[in-house]
């Protein structure tokens, strides 16, 4: 009776090694579930720009912190931070227009984030004032800022947000 039991539990036991093997091999995909675009928004801040960037849907909807998404929090199989490959190209405004580049570089700090009161999915990042180069022509506090971010398997997403303050309005 004892060599039947120890037959049924090693059996048992390489029945649920194989399917934790596969459910983990199987949710390794590394890409996110439903990710077709960004939607990027910014705040000044006295010594950086606080960027935050939302993961929407093919219809622009705003991904949300579920099962929809393969990211974080959701069992082993995590995209993370380290993965995006991002690219932020910062210009001054000058009579309205686009001025010259004063930034471009990677974002600072990538890292998932929510909203309070939402379950919206979003990366934050940052990038620190002191990179932001200076223009002396500039007639504006504001600028254009284009973000581009990507993984292995999805992007570049890219998005531009006009008009954002990217100064101080002090000189």
């Amino acid at each position: 009776m004892s060599a039947f039991r120890n037959q049924k539990v090693h059996w048992f036991l390489g029945w649920l090694g194989t399917v934790c093997l596969i459910s983990i091999s199987g949710c390794g995909s590394g890409k996110i579930d439903k990710f077709a675009d960004i939607q990027v928004m910014s705040d000044y801040r006295r010594d950086w720009l606080d960027i935050r960037v939302f993961l929407l849907d093919e219809n622009g909807r705003t991904l949300i912190w579920n099962n929809s998404i393969l990211s974080p929090e959701i069992g082993l199989s995590t995209i993370n931070e380290s993965e995006f490959t991002t690219n932020a190209k910062i210009y001054s405004m000058r009579q309205g227009e686009k001025g010259i580049k004063v930034y471009d570089g990677r974002l600072i700090d990538l890292r998932w984030s929510g909203v309070v009161g939402s379950r919206a999915r979003l990366l934050r990042a940052e990038i620190p004032r002191a990179l932001i180069d200076e223009d002396p022509q500039r007639d504006s506090e504001v600028g254009f800022i284009t973000i581009t971010i990507q993984t292995d398997k999805q992007g570049p997403f890219s998005d531009t947000v006009e008009r954002t303050q990217i100064y101080s309005s002090f000189r």
